[in-house]
């Protein structure tokens, strides 16, 4: 039987990187073990309900770990800045998880390792989104036509950033290991971990493989941003944030603050 893959396997196929680990069908909103879903969100996101789900999905399409990792990039581009930081971090290291993490990414972006400092992050962020989109829907915290134009969006946020498919996995791949933060045999180990992943997902017969990446797809009717704005968790971003912030992010934060107001003014009471 032949593949025919069209918009909504395209759109699925967002996810698959997580899909194939949890062995579950990549080109379909289900997970194959339910229970086994609920309790990995919960442990690993914090997600027990909608409410948390929107708060995480909303999290990682307009900011996530990527403007972190940005704004460190900023910072130690700036020699004495980095220098002094790194005194610090090495005297906290010892005591605290965070600083040892966080002297290990200054480290990798002085020596610039695996082009760190030239790292588009966005695939890292948008990939994680797409699975929570996925998992969301499979444990009905989602309707369907919600997760496919939240999936939509997402997909919009990667066709600016990338061209095809083989550099949304180097986004990823590099965007895991640096939040990872930790070399020696762990790091060598996710490293092969994400070496067979990349050689199931872009072969021929792989998700990235079988789905083209030029398939057009509807639309986003941003359905997340008025659900997210509803359950008050779609916080605009601040002064600063905003100044700092990229293209996609400062649309993105347009249309929710658009759309906030426009729904403040349809639902406030006339005085009159």
């Amino acid at each position: 039987m032949v593949f025919a893959a069209g918009p909504h396997e395209r759109l699925a196929a967002l996810s698959a990187p997580y899909a194939l680990c949890h062995q579950d069908p990549w080109d379909r909103l289900t997970c194959s073990a339910p229970e086994d879903t609920r309790a990995m969100l919960a442990r690993d996101w914090g997600v027990r309900s909608r409410i948390d789900l929107l708060t995480q999905i909303f999290w990682l399409a307009t900011s996530g770990h990527r403007s972190n990792f940005d704004e460190e990039r900023a910072r130690w581009s700036n020699t004495s800045l980095a220098e002094a930081e790194r005194y610090e971090l090495r005297g906290a290291s010892e005591s605290s998880q965070d600083a040892a993490e966080t002297l290990w990414r200054l480290e990798r972006m002085h020596s610039n390792d695996r082009g760190i400092r030239n790292v588009d992050f966005s695939a890292w962020d948008m990939v994680r989104a797409a699975m929570l989109t996925r998992c969301g829907a499979a444990l009905n915290w989602l309707p369907e036509a919600e997760a496919w134009d939240t999936l939509a969006l997402l997909d919009q946020a990667l066709r600016l950033h990338y061209q095809n498919w083989g550099q949304v996995w180097e986004s990823f791949r590099l965007g895991r290991w640096c939040w990872y933060s930790e070399g020696g045999k762990d790091a060598h180990y996710n490293d092969l971990h994400d070496l067979h992943r990349s050689q199931v997902l872009l072969a021929p017969e792989g998700p990235w493989g079988l789905v083209p990446w030029d398939i057009p797809v509807p639309q986003s009717s941003l359905m997340i941003l008025d659900d997210s704005i509803d359950a008050g968790v779609a916080a605009p971003l601040d002064t600063d944030e905003r100044e700092r912030a990229p293209q996609w992010e400062r649309w993105i934060d347009d249309q929710a603050t658009l759309r906030a107001q426009r729904r403040s003014q349809l639902f406030s009471t006339d005085p009159e």
